[in-house]
């Protein structure tokens, strides 16, 4: 068997397992072993096995996802999120669709400073829903609303699929993070759009006053101020160069420590659980990462990786046009791969093929994560949908039929952003 034709069939042994319930991490990494294994012997398989881990455990960089997830982890346990999510119904009672648009925004807020969608999900599912649905919001649409806005968190920086973007395409995680924030906003009020648009439908509810969250409105204060501060220094530390993401990770978690500990909200059984939480999360990235590593040093030995990006500089289309198309394959790999195990899988490909077109890498990161956050929601596997599920009893079925307007919506950015680039890669520009 030549090369070629062994990287296409390793690539569709993988898909197939994965369809049949295989973790992906798993997937990645047993088929890159096993090609390598047929192509150059089991001993070279097992050596780039060593050379995977070893690069992956003395890699600085990667550093900063378990801590960017226990930031977010402690900031989740200590309640930070309801404090935004209770001042922004107050700002914005008697604006239509009020409480829907306090939802996007308070998601935003605690996106910011954890970069994890899961957790943003998990924590404004069991906050906004139920009011939503008690002021006369549809079950579908507050669901719907709370699984799209958490998805912010992984294009407004600080984002963990940024880091492993940058770490594994050694582009400059800085300027990722700081190329995030334009694309997000947009993101964001896109939205907030796509709920006062539907708010016609809950008139009553908005016109109602929001009632607080169980605690005067100064105690709240807290929490918004907490996030702000975190977000400056994390964020504005790198803008000025003042120091790395890695170090910014670090010194977000401290402040988070430091601000937890000093309002009394965080305890010793928190910190075990933001522990635990964040040993396993960085666990199963760094398995999907080093599979994802092997299975791409695989392709390039088979030039499947050649051979991809020959051919889709040689169809007769305009850069746009293929990046669309790159798009609806995204959305059909969302069906049955987790946003980590899609990341890396497609990364050998689709990187070359965007540097072909003339887009900058920078550029890429944004445009993979957003098309990310779509996978995110859409069936079957939606992950955004069943974590919700899970925290408000709300069927899956009914999520994903509430989603569909905040897809569009996403997908509009996404055309917006492949027909000006410049979204992404202007305040990069600007940074020293």
């Amino acid at each position: 068997m030549d090369p070629l034709t062994l990287g296409i069939v390793v690539m569709v042994g993988m898909l197939v397992v994965v369809m049949l319930g295989l973790p992906v991490g798993y997937a990645l990494l047993g088929a890159g072993t096993i090609g390598y294994a047929v192509l150059s012997g089991p001993s070279q398989a097992f050596t780039q096995i060593g050379l995977a881990l070893w690069d992956n455990g003395t890699n600085f960089l990667f550093i900063a996802v378990p801590l960017f997830i226990l930031m977010g982890q402690l900031i989740f346990h200590a309640g930070l999120a309801e404090d935004i999510f209770a001042l922004a119904q107050r700002a914005l009672r008697r604006l239509p669709g009020g409480l829907g648009v306090s939802t996007v925004l308070a998601s935003a807020g605690f996106g910011a400073v954890t970069g994890s969608s899961v957790a943003a999900v998990a924590t404004m599912g069991n906050i906004a829903v139920p009011q939503m649905i008690k002021r006369g919001y549809s079950d579908r649409l507050s669901a719907a609303t709370v699984a799209s806005a958490a998805t912010l968190a992984i294009i407004i920086p600080p984002s963990v699929p940024l880091v492993i973007y940058g770490v594994w395409s050694e582009t400059s995680i800085g300027a990722l993070f700081i190329a995030g924030i334009v694309p997000g906003v947009i993101l964001m009020l896109a939205f907030i759009a796509t709920v006062m648009i539907q708010r016609r439908q809950y008139a009553a509810a908005s016109s109602q006053l929001i009632e607080e969250l169980g605690r005067p409105l100064s105690s709240h204060a807290v929490g918004l101020i907490s996030v702000v501060v975190i977000f400056v220094i994390v964020i504005g530390g790198i803008y000025a160069g003042m120091f790395t993401p890695t170090e910014a990770s670090g010194i977000g978690v401290l402040s988070v420590l430091a601000i937890a500990l000093a309002s009394r909200r965080l305890n010793l059984a928190m910190m075990r659980s933001a522990l635990k939480e964040t040993i396993r999360t960085s666990a199963a990235i760094f398995l999907i990462l080093t599979g994802g590593i092997i299975l791409s040093r695989f392709l390039v030995q088979t030039r499947l990786t050649n051979a991809v990006v020959g051919l889709v500089s040689d169809l007769d289309a305009s850069p746009q046009m293929i990046l669309l198309a790159l798009a609806l394959v995204y959305l059909l790999l969302g069906a049955i791969m987790d946003t980590f195990g899609m990341l890396i899988l497609t990364l050998p490909l689709v990187l070359p093929i965007t540097l072909a077109l003339g887009y900058d890498p920078i550029w890429t990161g944004i445009y993979l994560t957003i098309l990310m956050e779509i996978a995110m929601l859409t069936p079957p596997i939606g992950l955004n949908v069943f974590v919700l599920e899970r925290a408000t009893g709300v069927p899956a079925a009914r999520i994903f039929a509430g989603v569909w307007p905040f897809v569009v919506a996403a997908l509009a950015v996404v055309v917006l952003l492949i027909y000006v680039p410049q979204l992404a890669t202007w305040l990069p520009q600007t940074m020293r």
